[in-house]
């Protein structure tokens, strides 16, 4: 089976989508003071919904280009974890999005240029995906001893939490400004 083709699209897709996520990143952290609920979980990540928006434009380039920079990320965070395990965690936090994405994208019958996503599409993916994210985020911390098996399910929540509240917010966002521009666009044809 020949390897797929690599073009520059792909590449500046990217490229794109891991600028947003460490813009999204940095610009998180100034609201850490408001929503940091433990180390590694705020209650509003916008990164989160960055992510989610990348993976459902970009596809395969946005997810390997949010996975370097997760990773270039995640050494600053965890600077005392070796490389191998911020991989780990870079990963399974990544991979969470597209499995609940694309699967509810399966169920709802979203196509895949996304020209039938509505509103109610948007809180169920945000939901999924930030549920499965907490969960799996929080079971993968438990492994590397950063949660303790008491305070699993509390941290997997306010994890899902902000990362619905990120999720829902930059989608949402993201849909608000394509339907405007769909409504521009058709009220200059109609000029």
């Amino acid at each position: 089976m020949p390897l797929p083709e690599i073009r520059l699209s792909h590449i500046s897709m990217a490229a794109i989508c891991g600028l947003l996520f460490s813009l999204s990143f940095r610009l998180n952290q100034y609201f850490d003071e408001q929503f940091i609920y433990a180390a590694g979980i705020s209650l509003l990540f916008l990164p989160a919904g960055v992510k989610l928006l990348a993976v459902l434009v970009g596809r395969l380039p946005a997810i390997l280009g949010l996975l370097i920079v997760s990773i270039y990320l995640g050494a600053g965070i965890w600077p005392d974890k070796p490389m191998s395990t911020i991989g780990y965690f870079a990963l399974v936090g990544l991979l969470t999005y597209p499995i609940a994405a694309f699967g509810l994208m399966r169920v709802f019958g979203i196509h895949q240029d996304l020209r039938n996503l509505r509103y109610a599409h948007i809180v169920a993916l945000s939901l999924a995906a930030s549920v499965l994210n907490g969960i799996v985020h929080n079971l993968l911390y438990l492994t590397q001893g950063v949660t303790a098996s008491d305070e699993l399910w509390r941290k997997s929540a306010a994890m899902a939490l902000g990362d619905f509240m990120g999720c829902f917010v930059v989608v949402a966002l993201f849909h608000a400004t394509m339907s405007l521009l769909r409504t521009l666009r058709r009220n200059l044809q109609r000029d």
